[in-house]
């Protein structure tokens, strides 16, 4: 389906039957329908395809204009021309989950075998079960390997299922605001949704079908859920305690507050939308959800998985907090699985992943580009510059740093800022590069460079790397600001078969001079911070360096001492501003 290039496209959901689907619980069901709508245009190849994944209450309209409503998607500030999800680029996919209630077969659904709806005999279905029928969707469309899959919370959920499940048949994985498996809190909010459902008499035993639905039920569900969704600090924002419609309280039951009236608005319209039986079947299935399950740890689970991921959470949801996320990318890293990590920072709660697009929409575009890179040009094989890599001659240990690194490396970055040396150093010399840096901010410009960095602060560090899995690990310009710097320095070269560290040498005479003559904590070119404002905390000189490799028994194998972009060999505690170090233990 070709789109204009008006984002305000009109859309309009298909249908597709498949006679049968196995289910995790071990009954096959018939003549299921899936519903789903495609946005953008297929390749000759069948090689740009995205699988759109939505949330709980979603369906297939993830953009455009629905022909049959006249609504935007639910997604529609990332799907389009020119946005993250680029429709003159991909061809972008999103369909119904199994057991929803917006065309595809569910509790509403007739059950073929009896002419009369499922209700409650439906079969109780897994993210599994949904995923499944997704890849039956996928094939019938002819598309043998999915560019990417994508989706926030339960989408996220269905995203790391189908790299565990299928990692042949999709190139990388972009879960959000998601977790490999429900706490027993998200267990809770849930069964308290069910549990007002099953109490409302309308319910009946969810044979409503033909007459009044459980209506009270569904919107006192919708409304503890929606609660959820959002943070402390967006309600107090939105609402505050402000009075609706009126100067005093009450006194009764009635509305009194903004947030009252805000809830039952929305408790109403899901009633309109969703069909309640859905909503126990799909809530179900989100606490079964273990991807760890059958497998000795989460680890284990991707161990057949060569996709890449990028994963995103955000400060301020504590529905799915992001030490769930990071579980999650700690099981990805100990297998070497490339993939990225940013925490960004919102105060819209859960509700972030589809309200925070502009971040988000940067480090995709600049991830997917990556990967159809990858498969366009064959993976590690990508000649040419990309057009946002910063020049490394701007800074001369860069220049020195790239001249140890042989092609092909594997390489670590540890506190890489914006990504500009790994990006040089993947177009240049095709290395398979990763980056470690706390500053979020950085990590998703670099992440939006196509470089896969994770957010994480190295001195708490590099536990979840096997031993020798990169061949050079770097650390340019960061070692005096960690506060464990021989932890660190061990940590490379137990994780690198080569550790190349640059520094500031702060034994430099400028630095001696001003101390000296100032008898105050130095101010120069090459410290410019105010003592408090330093983000420096140790302050080592050339010298430093070579007798703490000497102590530990460090092989010494290269160094570099710079003055602005001059090798100096004389007295280089002295003169040199910069000292560039490549090391390893000796055998």
């Amino acid at each position: 389906m070709a789109l204009s290039a008006d984002i305000g496209f009109t859309v309009e959901t298909q249908i597709t039957t498949f006679s049968t689907l196995p289910l995790e619980c071990g009954i096959t069901l018939l003549n299921v329908e899936a519903a789903y709508e495609t946005y953008g245009t297929l390749n000759a190849e069948r090689s740009n395809a995205i699988l759109l994944l939505h949330a709980f209450s979603g369906d297939a309209h993830a953009a455009g204009i629905s022909k049959e409503t006249g609504q935007p998607g639910w997604w529609s500030p990332m799907v389009g021309p020119g946005l993250a999800f680029d429709t003159d680029k991909y061809f972008v996919i999103c369909s119904n989950v199994l057991g929803g209630c917006r065309g595809t077969t569910g509790p509403g659904s007739i059950d073929p075998t009896t002419g009369e709806r499922y209700a409650m005999r439906f079969p109780v279905i897994t993210i599994g079960d949904m995923v499944r029928l997704q890849k039956l969707l996928v094939n019938s469309l002819g598309i043998e390997r999915l560019l990417a899959v994508s989706g926030g919370s339960m989408g996220g959920m269905q995203a790391l299922q189908w790299a565990a499940a299928y990692p042949e048949a999709v190139a990388a994985a972009i879960p959000i605001a998601a977790t490999s498996r429900h706490s027993a809190q998200q267990i809770a909010f849930n069964e308290v949704g069910r549990q007002a459902v099953m109490a409302d008499p309308d319910w009946n035993e969810g044979n409503y079908y033909d007459s009044k639905p459980p209506a009270r039920g569904l919107a006192v569900a919708r409304m503890v859920g929606h609660i959820t969704y959002m943070s402390d600090e967006s309600m107090r924002q939105k609402f505050g305690r402000r009075l609706q419609d009126k100067d005093v309280f009450g006194f009764d039951f009635s509305v009194d507050f903004e947030v009252e009236s805000y809830l039952r608005y929305r408790g109403s319209q899901f009633v309109n939308r969703f069909d309640a039986n859905s909503y126990l079947y799909i809530t179900k299935a989100m606490d079964y959800f273990d991807l760890s399950a059958g497998h000795p740890s989460l680890t284990a689970a991707f161990d057949c998985c060569a996709t890449r991921f990028l994963v995103l959470s955000f400060t301020s949801d504590w529905l799915y907090p992001t030490y769930q996320s990071l579980e999650t990318v700690s099981a990805l890293r100990s297998r070497n699985i490339d993939v990225a990590f940013c925490e960004l920072t919102s105060n819209y709660g859960h509700d972030a992943f589809l309200l925070e697009t502009k971040e988000q929409s940067e480090m995709m575009t600049g991830f997917l580009d990556s990967v159809y890179r990858d498969l366009s040009r064959g993976a590690r094989q990508r000649p040419g510059r990309v057009a946002n890599a910063a020049p490394i001659h701007e800074r001369p240990d860069y220049a020195m740093i790239a001249e140890m690194i042989e092609p092909g490396a594997r390489v670590l970055d540890l506190g890489c800022g914006e990504g500009e040396l790994l990006a040089w150093l993947r177009d240049q010399k095709q290395v398979d590069g990763r980056g470690v840096e706390i500053d979020g901010s950085r990590v998703g410009r670099a992440i939006a460079r196509g470089v896969s960095a994770h957010q994480s602060d190295i001195d708490n560090g590099l536990a979840d790397y096997q031993d020798g899995t990169f061949d050079f690990v770097i650390l340019s310009q960061t070692l005096q600001e960690t506060r464990y710097p021989l932890r660190v320095l061990r940590e490379m070269l137990r994780v690198g078969r080569h550790g190349i560290v640059a520094f500031p040498n702060f034994g430099h005479w400028s630095t001696r001079l001003a101390h000296l003559v100032s008898g105050r904590a130095p101010q120069t070119e090459l410290f410019p911070y105010k003592w408090f404002e330093s983000p420096n905390l140790h302050f080592l000189t050339v010298d430093d360096f070579a007798q703490l490799c000497r102590n530990q028994n460090w092989r010494i194998e290269r160094q570099f001492f710079l003055s602005g972009d001059k090798n100096l060999r004389l007295w280089p505690n002295l003169m040199a501003k910069v000292a560039v170090f490549s090391i390893r233990p000796n055998d």
